[in-house]
């Protein structure tokens, strides 16, 4: 008997396989993370410190495209929006169990060198600092690590039964399956929101302990998501020429995920905003230790280009240049339009995440400002992490119909169209 696969169905019919990507990507995230752990673990100091550095800054930004992924999946499955069902197969893809599962492994190098990246981690240091004795109850390696076996537990085991659920509901047609999925996605939000803020302020915000900012935890998940859609996005627009996609593919659609992208940049506005102002109003010099540090005056020699340069490319270009292409219906008219607006925001969302994470590193990595020789370390290290996540997307991503099968909508509105 013939064993037909969903790739191998995709194949002989010309239409779009996603899980292409995965070999050759494979081989780029494999000879990147050995480059990156030879300099992590063999340089001199200057070097393995430069290199954990920069392989924080990758490992953060896959992590939270991750999580964004499945934010966003749990989304759908509560609400069941229909502009969402063109991108789903992608969103459950991205944010799979098999990927946190492989975030959680490349996480590993970093906990190898935590006193090195955590101040908090250092016994010696924490002796040293009436703040970090304050903190320890809560920032010490043990309690870091059970906190660390819950989130993945958590959002593997809740990823794992949603993209199970629909798998089996692909194969019986059984709507039960998604109001079940629905009644758990519900509380899984409230879920993905707490743990989301804990863990983004043991990841990054702890990075810098003697700040902290009651806004972070909604920030960065904002972020997070906005930076995931404009991908999935993305890899639906270029792609919407092609099977299965072309099938579904109409102007009302692309208004739909150009409005979740303008709702998702309005929310990154005001809560960049608001935390700016929570922290201006208080006055108070550990919470505005954080703008001092990504401010321009900053840097010994007056670089031309600095930490407040980067702050301006991001407040223009991850809000303003967005908020007016997509408040013009003809950004959202056409998928070509939608996808260059996607890939400009994944872009700024890249130097974003590089402002906020690269000042926060011990050893003054900040001071230098953020052109220095030590950026070529850091594209490697972000380039090693997303092949390796490119690699587990394109893997998980083949293994199902790029739309369900269970949920016609998209194809019915567009028959309903003509």
């Amino acid at each position: 008997m013939t064993n037909v696969t969903h790739e191998s169905i995709e194949q002989d019919t010309g239409s779009l396989n996603l899980g292409r990507l995965a070999p050759a990507s494979s081989v780029i995230g494999l000879i990147g993370l050995i480059v990156c752990m030879v300099l992590m673990f063999t340089g001199n100091e200057a070097m393995k410190t430069q290199m954990m550095g920069s392989y924080m800054f990758g490992f953060i930004f896959w992590i939270g495209i991750t999580l964004g992924f499945f934010g966003l999946s749990l989304l759908h499955n509560c609400v069941r929006g229909n502009w969402s069902v063109a991108i789903i197969r992608i969103l459950e893809a991205g944010g799979s169990y098999v990927s946190f599962i492989v975030m959680f492994v490349l996480f590993l190098p970093i906990l190898a060198n935590m006193k090195a990246m955590y101040a908090w981690a250092d016994p010696a240091k924490v002796a040293a600092d009436k703040l970090l004795i304050y903190k320890s109850a809560y920032l010490n390696p043990s309690f870091f690590l059970i906190r660390l076996g819950v989130y993945l537990v958590l959002w593997a085991g809740l990823a794992w039964f949603l993209r199970n659920s629909a798998m089996r509901q692909e194969a019986s047609k059984d709507f039960k399956l998604e109001s079940g999925r629905s009644s758990w996605a519900a509380p899984g939000i409230v879920m993905f929101f707490l743990t989301c803020t804990f863990a983004f302020t043991d990841w990054v915000m702890s990075l810098e302990p003697h700040w902290y900012s009651t806004m972070y935890g909604t920030w960065t998940i904002v972020s997070a998501c906005l930076g995931a859609l404009a991908l999935s996005t993305l890899i639906f627009c270029v792609n919407a020429d092609k099977m299965p996609f072309k099938t579904v593919m109409r102007p009302d659609l692309t208004k739909d995920l150009g409005n979740m992208l303008f709702v998702l940049t309005m929310l990154w506005g005001y809560t960049s905003l608001s935390q700016f102002l929570i922290i201006w109003n208080g006055n108070l010099p550990e919470t505005a230790s954080y703008y001092h540090n990504r401010g321009s005056n900053i840097e010994p020699m007056t670089q031309n280009f600095t930490w407040g340069a980067v702050g301006l490319i991001c407040i223009v270009g991850q809000f303003f240049v967005p908020f007016f292409g997509l408040i013009t219906p003809r950004t959202k008219k056409t998928a070509m339009n939608l996808a260059k607006m996607a890939g400009w925001i994944f872009v700024v969302h890249i130097i974003d995440i590089y402002q906020y994470v690269i000042p926060a590193l011990p050893g003054g990595r900040g001071l230098a400002g953020p052109v220095t020789p030590a950026i070529a370390t850091d594209a490697l290290a972000w380039v090693a992490v997303g092949a390796i996540w490119l690699f587990v997307f394109g893997s998980v991503v083949k293994k199902a119909p790029l739309l369900p099968t269970y949920d016609t909508r998209l194809q019915e509105a567009v028959q309903n169209a003509h």
